[in-house]
């Protein structure tokens, strides 16, 4: 089989020339890209942080609550929100309670029919009376 390309020796002097002759627009490009790979990868550091920030608060959140602090306020509460046994208020008992109907009033068997369609005592519209 015979190999019609080019050998490496003059694919690696083309190169070299190419490179002689284009340093500067290829160092432009390269530091264009250069640039937009920073500011990507600060844009990327500073969500990363914004969302550790917020996961922490709401753990922090989630955790107070679980053990019954406030969770609403930024001031620290100065006791827990979880309600401890204490004496049982009664409230005194209405003096007079109504009375219950003893006997509950039979519905009506028969039901009246109900009337569909229109009734005749409202002209239609369009017509005259």
């Amino acid at each position: 089989m015979v190999c019609y390309g080019p050998r490496i020796g003059t694919i690696a002097v083309v190169s070299a020339v190419i490179y002689v002759l284009l340093h500067r627009v290829i160092g432009t490009i390269l530091h264009i890209a250069g640039l937009v790979l920073q500011v990507a990868l600060i844009t990327c550091v500073a969500a990363a942080a914004a969302m550790l920030l917020v996961w922490t608060v709401r753990r922090v959140q989630r955790r107070r609550a679980a053990a019954g602090a406030c969770t609403t306020c930024r001031f620290r509460c100065q006791q827990s929100l979880i309600l401890r046994p204490q004496a049982a208020v009664r409230r005194p008992q209405p003096a007079v309670q109504l009375p219950q109907p003893a006997v509950q009033l039979p519905q009506p068997a028969v039901q009246l029919p109900q009337p569909t369609g229109r009734s005749r005592s409202t002209p239609e519209l369009g017509t005259a009376p």
